[in-house]
């Protein structure tokens, strides 16, 4: 019987952690920079605190608590796995992936290689093809626009670099980068903005140390908003799963070369020209078969099967709580059933709709970046939206 009973709290125990395991590689997957940790082997520490004694209210405390170490801990070794900041790029003559210089002006810039002194060079996407000679640059600017992925082999963007301000400490090198756009995504105004991204295939190695390979993602997301932002607007961003590919294969090359200390540099790098053709591949194949399942949707979209009339029946059965104002965006936040929430605009337009957990709306509502919206902003967006939305749907069935 005590056997019984030690299997049974054993199960109940490696559910338990399971479930937890579960939870975070979703999170993992979710998050701008979660490829990085594909292939690997770290560990994250999680803090449970579970009280002996369950009084009222502990589950929604421990959970909160719990929840909280998940983060943490994915964010620091995110960041240690990162070695530059996320849609930055290393700056060489500031030794920082912070400094002014480290991120472009614009979401349609991308690297064009680093000056004499080492500071990074940026250019629109458009002009740079045109510098590589790339013959299909006019495909940027055809109707529908195709999205164009250009490979550059890392010589070609440190060639005018001075060797005094080559990064000697970290051993940091670029073996190349590929250049892809245009993605198009909604300001907050709801109008379409084009970005352009760098994805940049480096490797670091201190003196003495091994020497680590990643993938470095540049940009900077609509409206000079960080990369990382976008996630919270549209969800699965549409790189990722190509992007998780490539840093899974850079894993492979790590653990051979790691394995193999007098690996063949000429191999090496003929492997990592490799890694980036296919990476090339992968994004314009995955945005290729994207616009399909887009154009699809579209269709249903005329059908009537629309995401505004889930809009509409959300914000006219919504209570007067579930209305909150974006303080950064100056947004109204319309929240429905299953973590449906629906973001209008000032005047009325509905600019997306996105699921949230409990957990990042409760987060959001503490750290007062959403706050209950007042009387006057609810009885406007009711009154405006919701004849927007009317008249909206009124016309696509004429």
């Amino acid at each position: 019987m005590a056997k019984r009973a030690d299997r049974g709290e054993q199960h109940t125990v490696a559910l338990a952690l399971r479930l937890l395991a579960k939870e975070i590689s979703q999170r993992i997957r979710r998050h701008p920079s979660g490829h990085l940790l594909e292939g690997g082997d770290e560990t994250l520490e999680v803090r449970l605190r579970i009280p002996i004694h369950q009084h009222k209210g502990w589950l929604e405390i421990a959970q909160e608590a719990a929840a909280a170490s998940v983060s943490d801990g994915l964010q620091q070794i995110l960041v240690h796995l990162a070695v530059f900041h996320p849609g930055h790029l290393y700056c060489l003559r500031c030794a920082s992936a912070s400094c002014e210089h480290s991120l472009p002006k614009s979401g349609q810039e991308v690297f064009a290689g680093y000056g004499p002194s080492g500071v990074p060079r940026f250019l629109d996407l458009g002009q740079w093809l045109l510098e590589q000679r790339d013959p299909r640059v006019d495909l940027l600017y055809a109707t529908p626009r195709r999205l164009i992925a250009h490979t550059t082999i890392g010589s070609e963007l440190t060639d005018q670099l001075l060797p005094a301000f080559r990064d000697a400490d970290s051993g940091y090198h670029i073996h190349g980068q590929v250049t892809a756009g245009w993605y198009s995504f909604p300001t907050v105004q709801g109008f379409e903005e084009s970005l352009a991204l760098s994805f940049q295939v480096v490797s670091s190695r201190p003196p003495g140390g091994q020497r680590r390979f990643g993938l470095n993602l540049i940009g900077v997301a609509p409206e000079d908003q960080p990369l990382e932002n976008l996630f919270d607007r549209i969800g699965e961003l549409p790189w990722m799963p190509a992007a998780r590919w490539a840093q899974d294969a850079l894993r492979q090359i790590e653990r051979a070369a790691t394995r193999s200390q007098a690996i063949d540099d000429e191999k090496l790098e003929k492997r990592l020209q490799g890694l980036l053709s296919g990476l090339a591949r992968r994004l314009e194949r995955h945005h290729r078969s994207r616009r399909r399942r887009t154009g699809h949707a579209e269709q249903r979209h005329r059908q009537g099967d629309r995401p505004t009339w889930k809009a509409l029946s959300d914000l006219a059965s919504a209570k007067d709580d579930d209305l909150l104002f974006d303080t950064r965006k100056k947004t109204l936040i319309v929240l429905g059933d299953r973590g449906r929430a629906h973001v209008f605009n000032q005047a009325g337009k509905l600019v997306t709709s996105i699921r949230y957990s409990p957990s990042t709306i409760r987060r959001r509502r503490e750290r007062h970046l959403w706050r209950s919206a007042t009387d006057e902003e609810i009885a406007s967006l009711r009154e405006v939206a919701l004849a927007s939305l009317e008249n909206e749907g009124q016309a696509s069935n004429e």
